[in-house]
């Protein structure tokens, strides 16, 4: 009994290091790093894998990039196994070999002992530039993926310990900023450096084959989870359909299909009957959108199963060949980490609404913003910046309301809001407005959360922009008797008091000092009947600014007077539009 026991206590102890391991990694990485995509906003992840490629162990990170790490992983055992060395790093960012979209770079650092490989520590993060012809990587109107930027295969950067300088030259050379990027890349590789020794501390209290032995465990442990929790649901087809804008080239909505198969103790996620690829960069290559599905089928199987590849060999996905999820090499896939990867994980919420409802949220807002590059007139320096702070907000959920700037979902407020002040120091601007979007948020028992309005005035010259992003067609949707979120927005002013209204997908404008851009993100779909929503919680959004008080009347039944909530006449005029939906 007492040898169970310590077993127990050793591989929570174990399990327990290794996730503390891969936060303390994310730590270093943010504080090491210099730019602004990393530093302030976090767009990265950090894990480990076994020698095997299989994922252990991930910070919470960005969702859609840190499940994604065990496919660079296994590229690299394909590609090196036999040839890989103490002291080895490891760079890659093909989406069609083991990466996301180009701008997020693999750092890849194994852990050799006795000439065998124990571990990966990957950190994958964000870059503001990865060359291609629009600074700042996302490129509007690519019709392959040579236009979006550099593709990097797996390949070895750093061979026992010393850098291999014409690897480092020929990825700098390709980018518009080169100081920046190979400052990241060695934040990267410093933070895998620090799991590195943090994993060797743990081989001097416990030998490989204990370790080995718990890893064998958590991941037999995360399947068996798995299939429980997919035995939990009954047996069928759970179909779910969700829309993409465009593609910035045809004008016509895009499908995503998902057959959501349950039988006992297997799931398939069958995405056939998705649209073909298209001409944009919505098309996803096969890593996304396997991690996106991942992420969807496990959101709706319950917060408890760990997220790691045992988890992940429950779940079979098919993604067709040709289609939007699984396009040709060399379609262009830059966007896809956005859209369609919420899309995708938002098709699986719809499919599985009716078995899993209670755990899954009404819409997310979509990501819609822009990036600006130019040279800084304060300092003449060549600059990219991201508009973070026009972030989208989530969809209300069974028991509280949306939360603002959790969009897109791929993300799940993984990407933080840089601070106004820095972000002005930063980049040529100033910031006129940033608040909450009265009459945003999607109505319901638990309303969504509310758009956010954000305007930013330029002025070097020439500030050229380009517009990313989805939302401006199809909202949030609303679930159980919720209403839809809003749409994006975004429009420019100029001095001349000019108003242009701008499209989700638009590339290279160049905008004259004093251009105004104002952005209104979409809010949260709503979850429930509104009807049924606490008046008080109604009469508090309408004193925060949240909901006006005629929304309040029109969506909520709720008449307000100037102190409190009139309860007869809010009873008597619910009543009233419950007698109108049910016909009576």
């Amino acid at each position: 009994m007492k040898a169970k026991m310590d077993e127990v206590i050793e591989r929570a102890v174990i399990a327990n290091r290794l996730d503390t391991i891969t936060k303390e990694m994310g730590y270093a990485l943010e504080r090491s790093s210099r730019s602004p995509i990393f530093a302030e906003a976090c767009d990265f992840a950090c894990g480990i894998c076994n020698g095997e490629g299989d994922l252990v162990s991930q910070i919470n990170g960005i969702p859609i990039l840190a499940a994604a790490g065990t496919f660079s992983v296994q590229e690299i055992v394909k590609k090196y196994t036999g040839r890989i060395e103490e002291g080895d790093v490891f760079i890659i960012n093909d989406p069609y070999q083991g990466g996301n979209h180009l701008p997020d770079i693999g750092i890849i650092t194994p852990l050799v002992v006795e000439g065998e490989v124990l571990f990966y520590c990957v950190s994958r993060a964000h870059h503001g530039d990865i060359g291609g012809s629009v600074a700042g990587s996302y490129n509007a109107k690519a019709t392959e993926i040579f236009q979006e930027g550099l593709r990097i295969p797996p390949i070895k950067c750093v061979s026992r310990g010393q850098v291999i300088d014409e690897v480092m030259d020929l990825i700098t050379r390709n980018v518009r900023n080169p100081e920046m990027l190979k400052n990241d890349l060695w934040a990267q590789m410093g933070a895998n450096n620090i799991g590195i020794v943090r994993l060797q501390e743990l081989l001097t209290n416990y030998s490989p084959a204990q370790i080995k032995e718990t890893i064998g465990y958590l991941l037999e442990h995360a399947e068996k989870l798995t299939r429980l929790a997919i035995k939990d649901l009954p047996d069928g087809d759970y179909v779910g359909e969700e829309w993409v804008d465009d593609d910035g080239f045809q004008t016509n909505p895009i499908k995503i299909k998902v057959t959501v198969k349950v039988r006992g103790e297997e799931m398939t996620l069958d995405f056939e009957g998705t649209d073909p690829q298209v001409k944009g960069f919505v098309n996803t290559a096969l890593v996304t959108s396997t991690t996106a599905a991942w992420i969807g089928a496990l959101w709706a199987l319950g917060p408890d199963i760990p997220r790691n590849s045992g988890a992940f060999g429950a779940i079979k996905v098919n993604m067709p060949k040709g289609s939007l999820v699984n396009p040709h090499d060399p379609a262009p896939v830059t966007l896809s980490t956005l859209t369609p990867a919420s899309e995708i994980i938002s098709a699986i919420f719809q499919a599985l609404d009716s078995v899993a409802g209670d755990r899954l949220p009404a819409g997310f807002g979509r990501y819609c913003g822009p990036s600006f590059y130019g040279i800084d007139p304060r300092n003449q320096n060549f600059y990219v910046g991201f508009a973070f702070c026009a972030l989208g907000s989530g969809g209300g959920i069974a028991g509280r309301d949306g939360y603002a700037y959790m969009a897109p979902l791929s993300n799940y407020g993984g990407v933080r809001a840089p601070n106004i002040e820095a972000n002005e120091l930063q980049y040529p601007h100033l910031t006129l407005c940033h608040e909450m979007e009265m009459d945003s948020a999607g109505s319901g028992m638990w309303r969504g959360g509310p758009g956010i309005r954000y305007s930013l005035q330029f002025y070097g010259e020439p500030t050229n922009i380009v517009m990313f992003g989805d939302g401006m067609k199809i909202p949030p949707f609303g679930s159980g008797s919720g209403k839809p979120g809003s749409l994006n927005f975004a429009e420019l002013t100029m001095e001349d008091g000019q108003q242009i209204k701008m499209a989700s997908k638009e590339s290279n404008r160049s905008l004259p000092s004093g251009t105004v851009l104002t952005v209104i993100s979409s809010g949260g779909g709503g979850w429930g009947d509104p009807l049924q929503r606490d008046p008080e919680k109604v009469r508090e959004d309408v004193l925060n600014g949240i909901i006006s008080a005629s929304k309040a009347r029109e969506e909520y039944g709720v008449v307000l007077t100037e102190e409190e909530v009139n309860c007869k006449a809010t009873s008597d005029l619910r009543l009233q539009k419950t007698r109108i939906l049910f016909g009576r």
